[in-house]
């Protein structure tokens, strides 16, 4: 296994595993505001799709996003975030659950198209992100965050979140060397 088939690799075990974090999420749960600062389990999936989205699309690959596109106007938010605005402008959105998690399994389709496509070359451009105060960071760092580690952080931050309301945080997932998984 090479290092673009590792990505390959992780990529899809984290989307996966966000998937079976979300599966069982109601509108109801995706918009309740928890107490303090946090944010609710809507606008947590609506940054990592927007950012994975724009990450890979504008940032890696000098294109539109999806949801400037195929999704315009569609993704299911009360409001699009201004981006140059702080995490907590991101707890005043209401979502539309089903359509966002249209616009999400879209976004997810995009990203690992993306991912399967990728170079050498693709994981040393050089890619300026410096409107957001973080430098020049290297392809394989957008890759790495937003095909992997944003779905890992903010999933479990959804776990959480669920779990305040009740439901079980996440599924036990065992997966086969064949691919198949059960639920436990």
């Amino acid at each position: 296994m090479d290092a673009i088939e590792l990505l390959r690799w992780q990529t899809k075990k984290a989307w996966d595993w966000l998937e079976t974090t979300i599966d069982d999420v109601t509108e109801s749960q995706a918009n309740w505001q928890p107490g303090g600062t946090a944010n609710s389990i809507g606008a947590n999936y609506a940054h990592m799709l927007i950012t994975a989205d724009a990450g890979f699309n504008t940032q890696l690959f000098g294109g539109m996003p999806i949801m400037a596109t195929k999704f315009r106007g569609q993704v299911g938010l009360s409001e699009m975030p201004h981006a140059a605005g702080g995490w907590h402008d991101w707890s005043r959105l209401r979502v539309d659950w089903a359509r966002l998690r249209e616009y999400g399994q879209a976004v997810r389709e995009d990203v690992e198209e993306q991912v399967d496509a990728l170079t050498p070359e693709d994981l040393e451009q050089r890619v300026d992100m410096r409107a957001y105060d973080l430098g020049i960071w290297q392809g394989l760092d957008i890759i790495d965050l937003h095909g992997q580690h944003h779905m890992r952080i903010h999933g479990a931050e959804i776990a959480c979140l669920k779990g305040l309301q009740g439901a079980l945080g996440y599924q036990r997932v065992a997966v086969a060397p064949d691919g198949m998984s059960v639920r436990r």
